[in-house]
């Protein structure tokens, strides 16, 4: 029965698409905001479909103000549609508001253009007090906290609690960047990370998402490079890097190989030292086998690649 009043509220909300004018973002937003909710709730929650179905789009009215330039996302007619007060509307509203935590600019449920426009997303504090933009604060190569935090904030706070052994914290981190973006391959590499040396099963899932998202973001079509110098494409080439290792540990030394070699031919100076992996599989060596050894490592890369030809120095 609950399930059914989790479909019926989605339906009720997408019967009037057209009249909202409804973009593939805002489907998927408000989907996303009523999922948050019935999770938090835990499907325990006695408003009708139609009060949730109102209570949810005024939400997500609110939060982008929409209604300030289409009256239709006003909490009069949202509350009208679904023949709702609109004090009562608004009461629950407060509630979804309230127990989601939600801010303004709030990146979890806020159309991309709107999230993007906060004008406190670039600035930063110095350890002084002094507020100035991100950039300045990098530039001068002085220690800053962002006021308002992304997913690639959430990203690189996780990376500096693994590197300091706080993994409980770092795991928190990556969650919240995937609050943001469900979709964030480098959320998923952060996870598998979190995971790869106490529950090898549970890296390999996060890593494998994270490399079904990257072939998703190119279409099940590997470009001819994917530029590690532009950062945003770090993440994707991470998710093939990881995902190869997760495949090495368990035993999959063909997959292992494949991948490794994909890095080669996407990433073109090798950035990663997917070649010393290739070299080590050559040679029949076993993911715990490895050894840190650069030395170890470049006479060993030497050996196998005169044997095959597999890398040639950019």
């Amino acid at each position: 029965m609950d399930d059914d009043k989790h479909r019926q509220v989605l339906e009720l909300i997408l019967r009037n698409r057209e009249l909202l004018k409804f973009t593939g973002e805002d489907e998927k937003l408000v989907a996303k905001l009523w999922a948050a909710y019935w999770k938090k709730r835990k499907g325990e929650i006695r408003l009708s479909p139609e009060a949730l179905a109102a209570a949810l789009l005024w939400q997500y009215s609110s939060m982008n103000h929409l209604w300030e330039n289409d009256k239709n996302w006003t909490l009069t007619n949202i509350a009208a549609i679904y023949d709702q007060k609109p004090k009562t509307t608004g009461n629950n509203y407060s509630q979804i508001r309230k127990l989601l935590k939600i801010e303004l600019w709030d990146d979890r449920f806020c159309r991309k253009d709107f999230a993007d426009s906060n004008p406190f997303k670039e600035m930063a504090m110095l350890q002084t007090g002094f507020i100035t933009t991100k950039n300045n604060a990098i530039q001068s190569c002085i220690p800053f906290t962002p006021l308002k935090k992304d997913k690639n904030d959430y990203y690189y706070d996780g990376m500096d609690f693994l590197d300091e052994g706080y993994v409980k914290d770092a795991e928190k981190c990556f969650k919240k960047a995937l609050a943001i973006d469900d979709e964030f391959v480098d959320a998923y590499n952060g996870l598998g990370t979190v995971h790869f040396w106490d529950d090898a099963q549970k890296a390999k899932k996060y890593f494998e998402k994270a490399y079904e998202l990257t072939k998703a973001h190119f279409k099940g079509k590997w470009p001819k490079e994917i530029n590690w110098g532009i950062l945003e494409n770090r993440q994707y080439l991470r998710s093939i890097h990881y995902y190869g290792l997760a495949l090495w540990k368990e035993g999959n030394a063909e997959k292992a190989m494949e991948l490794f070699k994909l890095l080669l031919s996407l990433n073109k100076y090798d950035n990663q030292g997917a070649r010393f992996l290739v070299a080590e599989l050559y040679a029949g060596i076993k993911y715990e086998e490895t050894e840190e050894n650069l030395a170890k490592e470049e006479k060993l890369l030497q050996e196998q690649n005169r044997k095959h030809r597999f890398w040639k120095q950019k």
